[in-house]
């Protein structure tokens, strides 16, 4: 009785042991997220391989783990086997189960998928290689999509063109070429109007950086384009036009400035326009060493304005001129310059007010 009792009683399986199953490990359990058709099948394989590997199972798919002869094993082999026909099973498309067998050996099943599916071919190596010749970022394409499809195509091709695999200096060379390869791919696609010069850049090293190495120099490089670039179109096409003209653009916007800056100042004292109230002659008693022998009270000074207005309104239409003194005795202005109310800051020889007055002119 006591030898019943002990052979009715099954040690338990450590957790940490490949004949685990714990209770989340059902058969109606979907292990992963593609399901197997007929031109899927490396992508299939490849997610059916991690999941069985993180549940330390996929060494009884490969044949690693064998049969065993101790009953009580072979009871815990035939209950993982047949959980794991049914987890293969469930990410297979019902429309492939006449084509396949059914046993409760997973690997023999495993077995058959591969040599059904999995099958070189030709005609899809040929349009991988193609797509990777004709993989390029088109306009509006940033550098991270780009190289996405890329490592997709890579991804694909080398299921059926795998490396060679050794751990000599051989197979180090030959990883060496293959990123190379890649290397040159990457940079054939890139849009040469933008990273044309990072282009020429890494090619000038020996040895060749790494894929890796260069992707991030242009993704730098895409970063910080996007940090300076324009944000709108607008802007896009008054960056141009600067780049086109920079000598016009440039004056021009440094006289729209000016202009601004004339239009914002208004002194409380004289209420002239051009300057404010701390940076008036009158108020602060202290005029420039080219003010000369103009008026130096407020109500001299508009007297002497009013009358060089009535001289230029009279004489502008056969182009009189109007002497002024000043640092310069021989200085003059063109009547024409002070045609309208508002147009008296044109005066070379008025500089107190206007937008063409430079910070050192109130210090003269």
């Amino acid at each position: 009785m006591a030898g019943d009792d002990d052979d009715s009683t099954a040690p338990k399986i450590d957790f940490s042991s490949s004949y685990y199953l714990g209770s989340h490990d059902v058969p109606s359990a979907k292990i992963s997220n593609i399901m197997l058709t007929k031109y899927n099948y490396q992508d299939w394989h490849k997610s059916m391989r991690m999941s069985l590997k993180s549940r330390q199972k996929f060494g009884f798919v490969d044949g690693t783990i064998k049969k065993p002869t101790d009953h009580v094993t072979l009871d815990n082999w035939e209950v993982v086997h047949c959980t794991l026909v049914q987890w293969i099973r469930n990410m297979i498309d019902p429309s492939l189960f006449p084509t396949i067998p059914y046993g409760e050996d997973a690997s023999v099943l495993w077995a058959a998928l591969k040599a059904r599916f999995s099958v070189v071919d030709a005609t899809l190596i040929h349009s991988l290689k193609t797509q990777l010749k004709n993989c390029v970022q088109t306009k509006g394409m940033d550098v991270t999509t780009y190289f996405g499809k890329l490592q997709s195509l890579w991804d694909a091709l080398i299921v059926h063109e795998p490396p060679f695999a050794c751990k000599c200096d051989i197979g180090q060379d030959a990883i060496n070429r293959l990123d190379n390869e890649r290397l040159h791919q990457f940079f054939m696609g890139l849009d040469s109007t933008l990273y044309g010069n990072i282009r020429s850049q890494q090619f000038q090293f020996d040895p060749l950086p790494s894929l890796s190495r260069a992707y991030h120099v242009v993704l730098q490089e895409e970063r910080l384009r996007a940090e300076t670039m324009p944000s709108d179109t607008s802007d896009v096409s008054a960056f141009a036009v600067s780049s086109s003209h920079p000598s016009t653009d440039w004056r021009a916007q440094r006289e729209k400035e000016r202009g601004e800056r004339f239009q914002k100042l208004l002194c409380s004292h004289c209420q002239t326009r051009g300057h404010e109230i701390g940076n008036c002659f009158f108020k602060t008693n202290r005029f420039p060493e080219w003010w000369g022998d103009r008026p130096r009270t407020l109500a001299e000074y508009r007297r002497y304005r009013a009358g060089l207005r009535g001289h230029s309104s009279g004489s502008g239409a056969a182009g009189g001129t109007v002497s002024g003194s000043g640092r310069d005795k021989d200085a003059t202005v063109h009547a024409n310059a002070v045609m309208g109310p508002s147009a008296h800051y044109l005066l070379d020889s008025e500089r107190l007010s206007g937008p063409f007055i430079e910070d050192d002119d109130w210090s003269r």
